[in-house]
């Protein structure tokens, strides 16, 4: 090689000597593999140990090594201030048990907030023995541009299909956000609380005075505030705001011109007996595609006419909550509107939907109403239903199989809520349904979910499976234990196995009975690729398949 060659080789860079590429690569890693490089050459060891981004994981369950993380944290944070060593970056991630542990990750919170090249923070705060509150400095940073910070000591509790938090008053360890210094941290492009107590003049400082907000996530924060104000920021594209009940926090949202998404949560909890209101001064810009309005008590058209208008030129997607809704019909007109999700209240006998860009519904719903979408090209339609078993009759399985037929494809989720024993068994004339059924069964049903609540004495023989597979014959079938069985008793299996595998006897007694259209079944555990035949063998399951769903496939002639 001539010496030309050799110079140009010589010259070139190589990987070691960039130290910020190492440190981009390291910071792409996990924790432990990224400590790993360190011991590849003494430029990653550098590297290493220089990085601007940090992140520590102290767990609870790891307790034969939390007492070394958190000393290991301590030294690193002890050495990057000794060495005036940036961190642009850093996401904690802890379980604290007790108010002394409490106060150290303050100190450790309150020595990284002052850094003044900090620019995002990240904290993800398990509470079991403590409260924490954060220091003041957490908005002193002139650099950041993104605040994170989540707190789990809140529990989730399900009611129905919706999921419900413990509002933070009701614990008795939280986060807290309090301080009292005006906030410095200007170039704030991202906030995220999620069940942090923070005063109203605290998050009033920061929505006044951080302009350049493009992205705004308050989850479970408004306790004790009397108002949400989100005003004058011209960059904010995202908000997403869920509260815990509508009836001493108002919202206000005004003078967000570029706003994309805004998503409105109001969870009202079940237990609350103070009279339902909403106080909610919304206005959005016309430039809005995803919209999510939930708990917002929307009673008829011209409340839900006061947010949603006209001049939503742009809306691609959204959510409605109508379970106040007073009015027997509900009528929306959308030209925009590709996703659809709508939960209704049992008064609601008509959607009539007018949106020919439609491809995705979603209903939400306790009692079948009927279905209306013309010019609509409906691609998909899933149905979340919460029945009760002495509601249904022939009118429900009615309109389900004209709504099935509405879709190229459909997915059904059912809770089933079953009578009690005071309460006559479900009973329904399958040859009077059939003569009044407009269609054959659905087929494009591809995925169906099925859970019981309680124990029901007729499982050898479901009226409810008798008529629901009239209207449609589902592929996949996830069949859930019971709720409220200690004993994971699935009622789904027990149905399959005794009508399924003596449907020889059936084909005597009951001419063209549904089992008589399955040409076999095979079933596998969710977390199991493994498909099996279902044989007597599987009677076993009758005792319980285990907490875990179990998958059956029909195939049907």
């Amino acid at each position: 090689m001539n010496q030309k060659g050799r110079r140009s080789i010589t010259q070139c860079p190589r990987l070691e000597d960039v130290p910020e590429l190492l440190q981009h690569i390291q910071s792409w890693l996990p924790v432990e593999e990224a400590t790993r490089t360190s011991v590849l050459s003494k430029s990653w060891l550098r590297a290493w140990s220089t990085i601007p981004t940090l992140r520590f994981c102290v767990l609870k369950e790891q307790e034969n090594r939390k007492h070394m993380k958190l000393l290991d944290m301590e030294r690193t944070l002890i050495r990057y201030h000794r060495e005036n060593i940036q961190i642009e970056k850093f996401e904690l991630l802890i379980d604290i048990e007790n108010q002394e542990s409490a106060s150290v990750t303050e100190k450790w919170i309150q020595s990284v907030a002052t850094k003044s090249c900090l620019k995002e923070i990240s904290l993800d705060i398990r509470l079991f023995g403590a409260s924490l509150r954060l220091p003041d400095e957490i908005l002193s940073g002139q650099n950041l541009t993104k605040i994170r910070i989540s707190s789990s000591s809140v529990k989730s509790k399900v009611f129905g299909l919706r999921v419900i938090r413990v509002p933070p008053k009701m614990e008795n360890h939280f986060v807290s956000m309090k301080t009292t210094n005006h906030p410095k941290c200007l170039s704030l492009r991202e906030l995220h609380l999620s069940s942090v107590i923070i005063s109203e003049v605290v998050l009033h400082d920061i929505l006044s005075s951080c302009r350049l907000l493009e992205n705004i996530e308050l989850l479970h924060c408004s306790q004790g505030l009397k108002a949400i104000k989100v005003e004058n920021l011209p960059w904010l594209y995202k908000l997403h705001i869920a509260t815990f009940d509508g009836n001493s926090t108002a919202l206000e949202v005004n003078h967000v011109p570029n706003l994309r998404f805004f998503s409105c949560s109001v969870d009202l909890l079940p237990w609350s007996k103070r009279p339902l209101k909403n106080v909610h001064l919304i206005s959005l810009g016309s430039n809005v595609t995803e919209l999510t309005l939930c708990g917002i008590l929307f009673r008829n058209k011209a409340s839900l006419d006061k947010i949603i208008n006209s001049g939503l030129h742009f809306l691609e997607s959204l959510t409605l909550d109508l379970t106040c809704w007073t009015s027997r019909s509900f009528r929306f007109t959308c030209a925009s509107m590709k996703r659809f999700s709508l939960l209704v209240s049992p008064l609601v006998d008509v959607v009539h939907v007018i949106a020919p860009k439609l491809h995705c519904f979603s209903l939400t719903c306790r009692i079948m109403p009927r279905l209306f979408f013309p010019d609509s090209t409906l691609k998909q339609i899933r149905f979340w239903l919460r029945l009760a078993i002495t509601d249904l009759d022939a009118s429900f399985f009615l309109k389900m199989r004209k709504a099935l037929k509405l879709a190229s494809e459909c997915e059904v989720y059912i809770k089933m809520s079953l009578k009690n024993h005071e309460v006559q068994p479900f009973e329904i004339d399958i040859d009077d349904l059939r003569s009044r059924l407009p269609f054959l069964p659905a087929i494009n049903v591809k995925k169906m979910f099925f859970i019981a609540t309680e124990d029901e004495c007729q499982w050898e023989r479901s009226p409810f499976f008798d008529a629901f597979f009239e209207i449609c014959h589902p592929k996949d079938v996830y069949a859930l234990p019971d709720s409220q069985q200690l004993k994971h008793n699935n009622h789904f299996c027990r149905l399959m196995l005794k009508e399924v595998l003596d449907k020889s006897e059936i084909k005597e007694t009951i001419k063209a009975y549904w089992p008589s259209y399955l040409k076999h079944v095979q079933m596998k555990r969710v977390d199991h690729e493994k498909r099996e035949t279902l044989t007597d063998s599987h009677k076993s399951f009758l005792d319980g398949p285990g907490p875990l769903p179990v998958k059956f496939i029909l195939y049907w002639h």
